[in-house]
């Protein structure tokens, strides 16, 4: 059997878990397909078990050597819940798919100015890392509602120096105060005017950088945290209005041009599934959790 088929039969399984803040794990997931394959700025959908809800993950580092790539998990919801509360090393997944989406376009910016929100800053940290390695002068912004929601502070410390990098939170514990929009303002009073911005996070921040970077005529590229279910362009739930067009954010994203998104659009369209998503993950801890940690304690 060749290696190949080899590497499409093996069973994903968590190999690495690190807690990093009250919600937001590191995990380590054996999958040696998206381990070799998987750019920077791409994604995976994980399915935890053959009930559970497909969820959507940005890549946050491979290790094709090790067969491995890793995830920033923020428990928020019933599959993220379920990942972080029921898997363990060595604990196989049901599905993963991936790497999908579009690589992000790394090529010779200039000064670029990474932002990240929350989760975000790991779903763009190898895509700053890909922008440094390509020339660029790399910035970040690292922001969080409180210090518990700044992700990846030390990686990027270690890797771009601490002088280059800024780190806000929300409520003024840690760091500067603000939040992704004044990151971005202060950067441009401070350093000076960026030939990119790229942001990751929740959409109501990215509306806001981009309002910055509009008015600024400073290129965005940010990825959309649209609702996605197929992952495939099927089922045209991730659509996203970028200037005139409609596009299918799982196809064509995550990544896609921060000041022709219509990000209200994009909330909009994400709040069909809140109410929906609340109430799943109420009865997941309610009902289910007890029962399958119970289960798994037995076994």
């Amino acid at each position: 059997m060749t290696a190949k088929v080899v590497e499409l039969l093996d069973k994903p399984k968590v190999v690495g878990k690190k807690q990093v803040s009250p919600r937001g794990y590191f995990l380590e997931i054996y999958h040696p397909l998206v381990a070799n394959r998987a750019k920077p700025g791409q994604f995976v959908t994980l399915q935890a078990t053959e009930l559970s809800p497909r969820q959507p993950m940005q890549v946050v580092d491979t290790n094709p050597q090790k067969g491995t790539f890793s995830i920033l998990a923020e428990a928020y919801n019933r599959a993220t819940v379920e990942l972080v509360e029921l898997f363990g090393s060595g604990e196989e997944l049901f599905n993963v798919e991936g790497p999908l989406g579009k690589p992000f376009p790394v090529e010779k910016y200039g000064t670029v100015l990474v932002v990240g929100h929350g989760w975000g800053a790991g779903a763009n940290f190898p895509v700053a890392k890909a922008l440094a390695e390509a020339g660029n002068e790399v910035y970040a912004a690292l922001v969080g509602g409180t210090r518990e929601n700044v992700y990846c502070e030390k990686e990027y410390k270690e890797f771009f120096g601490e002088s280059r990098v800024f780190v806000y939170t929300e409520d003024d514990d840690y760091g500067r105060e603000g939040g992704a929009p004044q990151a971005v303002e202060n950067f441009l009073e401070e350093v000076g005017k960026p030939d990119l911005v790229v942001y990751a996070g929740n959409v109501g921040p990215g509306e806001l950088v981009a309002e910055v970077t509009r008015a600024k005529d400073v290129k965005n590229l940010s990825l959309v945290a649209s609702m996605m279910l197929c992952t495939s362009g099927l089922c045209l739930t991730c659509r996203v209005k970028k200037g005139d067009q409609m596009v299918q954010n799982c196809l064509e994203g995550p990544y896609l041009d921060g000041n022709a998104v219509d990000w209200k659009m994009v909330a909009f369209r994400n709040g069909y599934y809140w109410d929906l998503e609340k109430e799943s993950l109420e009865y997941f801890l309610n009902k289910l959790l007890p029962r399958l940690k119970r289960k798994k304690q037995q076994s």
